[in-house]
């Protein structure tokens, strides 16, 4: 029993000290003033390398109770590279927690490039050792009932308004290149995005859509099928009023951008089998727009929704030399097929 309690006393000693010297670790100066001094995280670098570097700068007084607090806590992976602007002469704890929590004053740039939907800019995000996987698709996702009103609200972002309530942010995360902090979170990019898209959306381009007497979310549904199907903007421009005479004569959109989007495969010509997938996504088997935006469309492809360019043809295709070939009917877009596909 003497033993068990001795065992016992020797424990709670050693958390008692680990408490006091965690609370009272101050840099090894102990000079008594407090400032900051400027500290470099480098890309790769351990737990035990930037203990080191701390204790050599003068920042912490001992390595072991550093490496001792982070391995105990379980913050072995949350360092970030960067340069930081540490406070001078306190608690090892302190010191901790600016290095997982400050924001960097290094920035990193991303690009998002036109026609990516949420998985791809998921991806993307973790290459570039910016977000976890899945982090990015999980805030988008969440972004629905009250929050997505308070969001809107807050910002003054009318557009997002209008989005679906059961909806993710699919078709708002406006692509472009952006500067980021590195130690940023899913929501910090997501506004920037957002808020891009109400800059590029201006007053003229609202003013048109009231004119026009259309829906906001349509056309920006519509956007991101002529995003991923054409490319130039007066091809797309064609392409936009070919899919709304469809659309005004209840006929299918036949969209092979909205079967890829099912089947995530980036095939020019999805199957049979993939046109008969029982899904609202499947524009050959069910007629109007899709549920959602199938990407997140530019600012191009918005426009060519909004001005589209009257013509006769009913169908088009895409050559495998990347020729755009129109038809006004279906028995000309067969023989095209025939001609430029088969």
């Amino acid at each position: 029993m003497r033993k068990i309690f001795r065992f016992f006393v020797f424990i709670i000693s050693l958390l008692v000290i680990f408490i006091l010297v965690l609370n009272y670790q101050v840099s090894k100066k102990n000079d008594n003033q407090f400032g900051k001094k400027d500290f470099i995280v480098e890309s790769g670098q351990g737990v035990r390398i930037i203990g080191q570097n701390l204790y050599d700068q003068g920042i912490i007084k001992s390595r072991f109770w550093f490496d001792a607090y982070v391995w105990l806590r379980g913050y072995k992976q949350s360092f970030f590279d960067g340069n930081f602007s540490l406070s001078t002469n306190v608690s090892i704890r302190d010191v901790v927690k600016e290095l997982i929590s400050q924001k960097q004053t290094k920035e990193v740039e991303i690009k998002i490039l036109e026609g990516w939907n949420l998985q791809e800019i998921d991806d993307y995000l973790v290459e570039q050792g910016v977000l976890k996987k899945g982090e990015f698709i999980e805030y988008c996702e969440s972004i629905k009932g009250n929050k997505l009103l308070q969001l809107s609200v807050e910002n003054d972002w009318p557009l997002l308004r209008e989005k679906l309530a059961a909806a993710s942010l699919e078709g708002f995360l406006y692509p472009d290149t952006y500067r980021i902090y590195k130690q940023t979170t899913a929501e910090e990019i997501v506004k920037k995005m957002i808020n891009n898209l109400h800059v590029k959306f201006d007053e003229n381009l609202k003013a048109e859509v009231k004119k026009q007497k259309r829906d906001f979310y349509q056309i920006l549904t519509l956007a991101s099928i002529v995003e991923k199907e054409m490319y130039g903007y007066e091809n797309r421009q064609k392409v936009a009023d070919v899919f709304q005479k469809r659309l005004n004569s209840d006929m299918a959109l036949q969209s092979d951008a909205t079967v890829n989007y099912i089947t995530k495969r980036g095939t020019t010509r999805p199957s049979r089998e993939d046109t008969q997938i029982d899904s609202l996504y499947n524009t050959y088997k069910y007629p109007g727009l899709p549920p959602t935006p199938i990407c997140n469309p530019s600012i191009e492809a918005i426009k060519a929704v909004i001005y589209p360019e009257a013509n006769p043809y009913w169908y088009f295709l895409t050559t495998p030399q990347g020729q755009i070939i129109f038809s006004k009917d279906h028995d000309e877009h067969q023989r095209n097929i025939n001609k430029y596909l088969n």
